[in-house]
C-alpha cells in the first residue's frame, strides 16, 4: 500500500543521501591532498629564490668586472646553464601550481553542489518521516483510513 511506498521512497532518499555523503567524504580527501600538494609546490618554487639570486648577482658582477674583456669561457657558459635550469624548473613548478589551483577549484566547486544535494535529501527525509508518516499514521490511529491504507 501507500505506507509501504512511502517506506521505499524514504529507503530510496536515505540510500542516495548515504551515497553523497560518501562522495562529499572523498571530495573531502581529494581537496586536502590537493592542498597539500600546492603547498609542497609552493615551497619548492621559493627554494628556487636563493639559488636564483645567487646565480644571477654571481653573473652581473663577472659581466661587470673592471678592466676585463667580456667572455664568454666555461665559467660563464656554466652560470648562463645554471641560470636557464633554474629557471626552467621555476617555470614548471608554476605550471603545476596552476594546475594544482585548477583542481583545487573544481573540487570546491564539486563539494559545494554536494553540500547543497544533501542538504535538499536532509530536507526531503525529513519531510517524508516526520510529517508524512506521522500524519498517516495519526489518521489511521483516529480511526480514519486514508485511501490505500
Amino acid at each position: 500500500g501507500i505506507n509501504a511506498e512511502y517506506g521505499q521512497r524514504l529507503k530510496e532518499l536515505t540510500d542516495a543521501k548515504t551515497g553523497l555523503d560518501s562522495q562529499l567524504e572523498k571530495t573531502n580527501q581529494e581537496i586536502s591532498s590537493v592542498e597539500d600538494s600546492l603547498h609542497q609546490l609552493r615551497e619548492a618554487l621559493r627554494s628556487k629564490d636563493g639559488p636564483m639570486k645567487v646565480a644571477t648577482t654571481r653573473f652581473a658582477v663577472r659581466s661587470k668586472r673592471p678592466n676585463v674583456e667580456q667572455t664568454r669561457d666555461f665559467v660563464h657558459g656554466g652560470l648562463m646553464s645554471e641560470i636557464n635550469e633554474i629557471s626552467s624548473s621555476q617555470e614548471a613548478l608554476k605550471n603545476q601550481i596552476a594546475c594544482a589551483e585548477e583542481t583545487l577549484h573544481r573540487l570546491m566547486k564539486n563539494k559545494e553542489r554536494l553540500q547543497q544535494d544533501i542538504a535538499i535529501k536532509k530536507k526531503s527525509i525529513q519531510i517524508d518521516e516526520q510529517q508524512c508518516l506521522r500524519l498517516r499514521k495519526t489518521l489511521n490511529w483516529r480511526g480514519f483510513r486514508p485511501a490505500g491504507m
